[in-house]
């Protein structure tokens, strides 16, 4: 495989490279994957960019999560902890989880582009009549594996536990761990930096399915450019995986108390609006919510995340469109600055998981204060 190297610098730049982190108008650091011809850093260099190489083949990265990650494979059954799960193995549990009765319900929200189940569960607790709904939307970039690692993680405490009974008496969660099925099998067999669907669009391949929200479709943030890995698809909802995923929502929006688009990376407890400038007319109750959120994450592992403003469409559609007005984004670890990206040591999942449900709940257990 070809090596790349990672840098990270401080400029606004529109060239054909992979942006781990986007270039921000405040022209803060960014990181960036680039090929070995070394345009980019010509680029950069006839502009007086100032720039550092922190990687110098990210191959060396992915084979070292890889490693890790194939150490947990021979353990016996479904490990939460420590692995990044496959599609297969993730689908089965689920199913698993579902048919056992008690407090999950097995579902699907559709089918992927390539025909693959987009599995979900609903947990509850039984009695109740007209509970309201916490929506978990994880894995929509196939590439952030600890995203879908956490949501998992969230799963098996609700159903396993009575810890959560209490949020289980008030409301119902639908939690979609993997929404992306198709870019995430492509993840796991063909190349770990893959971020889109895998429909076909001409020579090039895929959406970004965070971007092909009909909320300000393709306007900010977004691509025409079928090969871009920002290209926000043919028209709004061309992806199946969306298109499923917001017909499900609405089944449900008017009893929905909160909406959860869990990403990774860049340490950001994020809500609407991304598409345009100004803010909701519930900002204040979103950001003390999103305060809260960090807050009880940095009581829990003394790591610092930041309130801001979501990047992308999911959160905006259900907030605008469907009125849902608790939406909020989370990238989880590892920070901006951190050379290796989306890519995280599967050591890490526990952790992850622990400080992120912990500033979830503390949102989810003041939504309606």
């Amino acid at each position: 495989m070809v090596s790349h190297s990672c840098i990270s610098g401080n400029a606004s730049s529109t060239s054909n490279v992979d942006f781990f982190a986007d270039p921000t108008p405040d022209m803060s650091p960014f990181t960036a994957l680039v090929g070995p011809e070394g345009r980019f850093l010509q680029a950069l260099n006839a502009s007086n960019i100032s720039y550092k190489v922190v990687v110098n083949n990210f191959q060396s990265v992915i084979d070292r999560e890889w490693v890790a990650n194939t150490r947990q494979s021979g353990k016996v059954g479904f490990d939460y902890d420590n692995k990044y799960n496959t599609y297969e193995d993730i689908t089965t549990e689920l199913k698993r989880i579902g048919s056992a009765g008690g407090k999950a319900k097995y579902g699907s929200v559709g089918k992927s582009y390539e025909g693959r189940e987009i599995p979900y569960l609903t947990i509850t607790k039984p009695g109740g009549t007209n509970k309201k709904t916490i929506f978990f939307e994880c894995g929509i970039h196939a590439r952030e594996w600890v995203a879908v690692a956490a949501c998992l993680w969230v799963t098996n405490q609700l159903v396993t536990t009575t810890t959560y009974d209490n949020l289980l008496d008030k409301y119902e969660f639908i939690i979609v761990p993997t929404l992306n099925p198709d870019g995430y099998v492509y993840t796991h067999t063909v190349n770990r930096k893959w971020r889109k669907t895998r429909s076909k669009s001409g020579l090039c391949f895929g959406a970004d399915p965070n971007r092909n929200w009909d909320a300000a479709f393709c306007e900010t943030g977004a691509s025409t450019d079928p090969c871009d890995d920002k290209y926000c698809g043919k028209s709004a909802f061309s992806e199946p995986e969306t298109k499923a995923m917001s017909e499900l929502i609405a089944t449900k929006a008017s009893n929905t108390a909160g909406y959860f688009s869990i990403h990774c990376f860049g340490q950001l407890f994020m809500y609407p609006w991304g598409h345009k400038a100004g803010n909701p007319p519930n900002y204040a109750q979103l950001d003390k919510l999103a305060y809260l959120g960090v807050n009880a994450i940095k009581a829990t592992n003394n790591v610092t995340y930041t309130p801001d403003v979501a990047s992308g469409c999911a959160t905006d559609y259900v907030y605008d469109k469907l009125k849902i007005q608790m939406a909020f984004a989370i990238e989880l670890r590892p920070d901006r600055s951190h050379p290796d990206g989306f890519i995280l040591d599967p050591k890490f999942i526990k952790p992850v998981s622990t400080e992120a449900w912990n500033g979830l709940r503390a949102v989810i257990e003041n939504l309606d204060k």
